[in-house]
């Protein structure tokens, strides 16, 4: 359960994502903020070091508590990652942002996993993919299997690098897959890309290359998904 300071710091932190308080603008006082929210200084103050530490606030004497560039704001950090994430169905940016991280790693990932993939790995990413199989009809669910199996994918390349950092944006990239494929029923463009057998059969492609030890054909296919959510994400 959070406390109180926790609290605040998440309303002030989703206000700034959402541009409700701009970046460049001043915050009202700690007094005026106690009294807004209906606690301490000490409280304020806790929340406002929260906000700091996280580079989406700077205080100084002379100018007050300034709301920082977007550029500044630790982008990785769970809570602002978090913010923004429910914030997506007014910021698409930031997940077409987020699919150019992924190509950035993923298509390397898969390329990793089928030179890396141990028997467990293979039986895990086996056990990924039926499920796919088994929530096409199910939105929600989907969006939270192709998670799992990227991430299976991004585990059995045994870089842990790539594993942290894809841990680390797992409720973006579930929220993104479903803003994805809500997207798609309004585009009529892309409705080929809706979770269908053809989609499965595009990640069965992807499954088949890394239980082979098709690195080549890993990498390839993997950038072609990815590629194709750009594509999305571009349109909408």
């Amino acid at each position: 359960m959070q406390n109180r300071s926790e609290e605040i710091v998440g309303k002030i932190g989703r206000e700034i994502v959402s541009g409700s308080i701009r970046s460049g603008e001043t915050l009202p006082k700690m007094e005026d903020l106690g009294k807004e929210y209906g606690v301490s200084r000490t409280v304020i103050r806790e929340a406002l070091q929260g906000l700091s530490a996280r580079k989406i606030i700077r205080s100084t004497k002379r100018s007050g508590t300034i709301v920082l560039p977007r550029n500044d704001w630790q982008w990785w950090d769970l809570d602002v990652m978090t913010w923004i994430s429910d914030h997506q169905g007014k910021d698409g940016e930031f997940f077409l942002d987020m699919t150019h991280v992924r190509l950035g790693i993923e298509p390397i990932a898969a390329g990793l996993a089928a030179r890396n993939a141990t028997a467990q790995d293979k039986e895990n990413l086996t056990i990924c993919f039926r499920n796919l199989e088994n929530t096409i009809d199910d939105t929600k669910e989907w969006a939270k299997a192709d998670y799992e199996f990227h991430l299976k994918i991004i585990e059995a390349s045994h870089n842990s690098l790539m594993i942290s950092l894809l841990k680390l944006l797992h409720k973006g990239l579930i929220i993104s897959r479903e803003k994805s494929i809500a997207a798609l029923n309004s585009n009529p463009e892309l409705q080929q890309d809706k979770p269908t057998s053809e989609v499965l059969k595009r990640h069965e492609e992807l499954y088949n290359a890394i239980i082979t030890g098709d690195e080549e054909n890993s990498r390839i296919v993997m950038t072609n998904m990815i590629l194709r959510v750009q594509q999305l994400f571009e349109k909408t």
